[in-house]
């Protein structure tokens, strides 16, 4: 696999378990930089925790330590010590197997580009979940840049799937319209949102 396909399964069972939801701020940035990491062979990875610190789009390395523990403490993520490095593996709960559904988060694209590091914690937390609760096999998107796409009736649903409030929910729907990550349509009876997913670096 090239370098450009690679990229982290975050399952949707993470977001209905609303285990997502209840992950604090530095545990969500850091899920990704976890998963686009391992190796599939072995199933571990041996990232600094500087480097999922610049990646996750923090500064504080105390925030990551933070973030790790809540990850371990909620059965995201497994850390075991070898010799003087950190070896991390991913649960059954945030590992994809196969035939499940999840949402992709492409290493270079949205990690080493630092994408993902730009957004706010409100964008990190709700757009995997616009991601995850939307249709990827819809014929209107057949041959374009649209990943997927879903229509909101309720938004207190999304927002307790990714743990914010609804101030949150506004200022991270235009933070992830502006970035062009998530476009909004309003219809009669609800909104339909279109997902992109950036697969290549620009």
């Amino acid at each position: 696999m090239s370098n450009k396909n690679i990229h982290y399964r975050l399952p949707l069972k993470l977001i209905t378990s609303y285990t997502w939801a209840g992950l604090t701020k530095p545990a969500k940035a850091i899920l990704p930089i976890i998963g686009v990491h391992i190796d599939l062979k072995s199933k571990a990875c041996w990232p600094k925790v500087e480097t999922i610190a610049e990646l996750a789009g923090y500064t504080k390395l105390k925030s990551i330590r933070l973030g790790m523990s809540d990850l371990i403490k909620n059965k995201v993520v497994i850390r075991k010590k070898e010799g003087r490095h950190y070896v991390y593996s991913l649960t059954d709960l945030s590992f994809c197997e196969r035939g499940r559904s999840y949402f992709p988060i492409y290493k270079e694209a949205m990690i080493i580009s630092r994408k993902w590091a730009s957004l706010t914690s409100s964008e990190k937390s709700l757009y995997p979940v616009f991601g995850n609760k939307s249709k990827i096999l819809d014929p209107e998107i057949e041959d374009t840049e649209i990943h997927a796409v879903g229509h909101i009736d309720k938004i207190n649903k999304y927002t307790k799937w990714a743990g914010i409030s609804r101030r949150g929910w506004n200022t991270a729907c235009a933070g992830l319209e502006h970035k062009d990550l998530v476009i909004f349509y309003e219809e009669e009876n609800s909104c339909r949102y279109e997902v992109y997913v950036p697969q290549y670096l620009e």
